[in-house]
Order: C-alpha cells, then structure tokens, then sequence
C-alpha cells in the first residue's frame, strides 16, 4: 500500500518561515508519494470546551471543520505538523487543534477502543523559532508528541525539525543551512518510508 501524506500547516501569518519549511518538505517528496497538505486557518476548529464528553461518547460533541480532519490525522501513514513558536509553545491555532485531539486520547487510554495503526505510522515535527535561546523549543516538543501518540505514532517513529533564528517572514527561504537542514530530514522520511 502506497503511504498517504498529511502536512498541516497552522501559522496564522500564510507563506511564512513554518509553513515555508513545510513546502520544501513536500517538494522534496514530490510525487514519490500523495501528499495532501492542510491550512488550518482556512477551517473552522473551535477550542476544545473540556465538557468530558470525549470520555463518555469516544467522540467530540462539537460539530465543526474538526470532525474531517480528524479522521484524515487517524487515516495518514504519515503525519506532518508545522507550527511557528509563539510565547515559548505552539500557535494557538496548533494548540486548538491538539486540545480537540483530546478525543483520541480519550478512546486510546480511557474508553480502549482506540485501533493502532497497522503499520508503522509516522510522524514528522517542524518548528520554526525567531529566539535563538537553547531552551526554545522545550514546550513545543511536548506538546507535538501528545498530537503523535494519541494519533497512533511511537516516539521512535517521529522526526523533529527545530529550527531557530527565523524571524521575518522569508528568514527561511534566504537562511541555507535551515533549507539544507530540511531537505535532510526530507530524505531520512522518504528512506523511512522505502522500508516501512
């Protein structure tokens, strides 16, 4: 079976330094693999209101953009999440969408009707920072590996690319070691996925 690609990018700020990244992932994948790539601003995904009704019904009461998406996050073979890091973490466009995955989490360990993936699913991170401190991405990270457990993605099967020092809009696309950077991990996914 062919692996199916999801990338999603959810910078508010369109054709910026994480979403630029993620394009470059995806043109280096080219047509080895379908790929679909999301914006998440162009959906509707309300926060999650912590109503518990996840825990109880094994599925999220809120009918929005959600309900699609989720069931595309739980179909990919491999699952691609971009984000810029705003005050130390995740958007809050990321963040909504990872609260809302609180419905995975729920039938994974509460419910256990959670299905693991057949194979081995995987799981790239990619985080852009316009800070150049060590300790940068040590809330963002975290946060990313919640979305990739609950979503049926080992931690042995996940990839980080963190790349700092990427403030204005196009830092990315004139900094060649970030592009060099990316075009690496691109490779180790696509030799990943030759052998999965």
């Amino acid at each position: 079976m062919t692996p199916r690609i999801l990338a999603i990018s959810t910078s508010p700020r369109r054709h910026g330094n994480s979403e630029s990244a993620l394009d470059t992932v995806l043109a280096e994948i080219g047509d080895r693999f379908p790929s679909e790539k999301v914006v998440l601003g162009d959906l509707a995904i309300a926060p999650c209101k912590g109503c518990g009704a996840c825990e109880r019904l094994g599925r999220c009461v809120q009918e929005d953009d959600f309900q699609a998406l989720s069931q595309k996050i739980l179909d990919a073979d491999v699952l691609i999440l971009a984000t810029p890091v705003y005050s130390m973490s995740v958007c809050a466009q990321a963040k909504s969408l990872i609260d809302r995955c609180q419905v995975f989490w729920s039938r994974k360990y509460v419910l256990h009707t959670f299905e693991e993936p057949a194979g081995n699913k995987l799981g790239l991170f990619i985080a852009t920072a316009g800070q150049t401190r060590d300790n940068i991405f040590d809330h963002t990270v975290p946060v990313a590996r919640f979305l990739f457990d609950v979503s049926g993605i080992k931690p042995k099967h996940t990839m980080l690319l963190l790349l700092k020092g990427l403030d204005k809009k196009n830092d990315f696309l004139e900094d060649a070691s970030a592009v060099a950077k990316t075009k690496e991990i691109t490779a180790s996914l696509l030799a990943s996925l030759e052998v999965v």
